[in-house]
């Protein structure tokens, strides 16, 4: 078994891949004027930052005290909101617009609609923000992969 601060760092990394890649995919995405996207070619690039988000908050609480059985766990799996929700109880401060797009892209991430069926969706589900805003909430989560010097 891997240890905890190695496998943060591996989640950590595959994370910063991930929106690497959707940073590419953002390049070239035809975009309405307000910056969400024209078409159904965003499908990747959403994928991408939900997976992202997921492994930061993996890679933060295992940085915590977290231990790879604990994310095994369920309930866990996949689940943005009670991820978010574990590290906030360990002191973690996340601030509102990062709280409110990931509860915003916990759904579609949790039941794999970005995998499965989001041609389905009648466009009423799925959250597909402006991309300006994605960014920002990344970065915000990969400085929370940093331990402070308080060791939150």
């Amino acid at each position: 078994m891997i240890d905890n601060i190695a496998l943060a760092s591996i989640y950590r990394l595959t994370a910063v891949n991930f929106w690497e890649s959707a940073k590419q995919l953002d390049a070239t995405m035809e975009k309405h004027e307000n910056g969400s996207p024209a078409k159904l070619t965003a499908i990747p690039f959403y994928f991408l930052i939900s997976h992202a988000v997921e492994l930061f908050l993996k890679s933060a609480l295992l940085k915590r005290g977290f231990t790879e059985n604990d994310l095994k766990k369920y309930d866990y799996r996949h689940n943005l909101n009670l991820l978010l929700e574990a590290l906030q109880k360990k002191g973690v401060s996340v601030t509102p617009e990062t709280v409110n797009m990931i509860n915003a892209l916990h759904l579609q991430h949790k039941n794999h609609e970005l995998r499965y069926t989001v041609l389905l969706d009648d466009g009423k589900t799925t959250y597909w923000p402006p991309t300006s805003l994605v960014h920002p909430m990344l970065e915000e989560l990969l400085l929370l992969t940093r331990l402070s010097t308080q060791g939150r």
